[in-house]
């Protein structure tokens, strides 16, 4: 039996939930809902396929007069909405 197929019968016993900061494992498996916090963020953060995205977020947010608490607040916020988009 195949995984895809025991993720189908699953989904069909129950509401399937992922809980990982990585949004192309959340996209790829498509569950109903998603649960994530600040360390696994962190952790998707530091995947190789996040580094550029990442570092164009950095940069960007450190261009301008914002204190470091907004400069992480707009990294953090930027981040998020960029990886969804993706």
């Amino acid at each position: 039996m195949s995984t895809a197929s025991k993720l189908a019968q699953l989904k069909e016993m129950t509401t399937v939930v992922a809980d990982t900061g990585d949004f192309g494992a959340i996209a790829q498996y498509s569950p109903e809902d998603a649960t994530t916090n600040p360390s696994l963020i962190l952790k998707a953060a530091q995947m190789p396929n996040y580094e550029a995205l990442v570092k164009e977020v950095i940069a960007s947010a450190s261009n301008g007069n914002l204190s470091s608490e907004e400069q992480l607040s707009t990294c953090m916020d930027t981040l998020y909405i960029l990886a969804i988009l993706d």
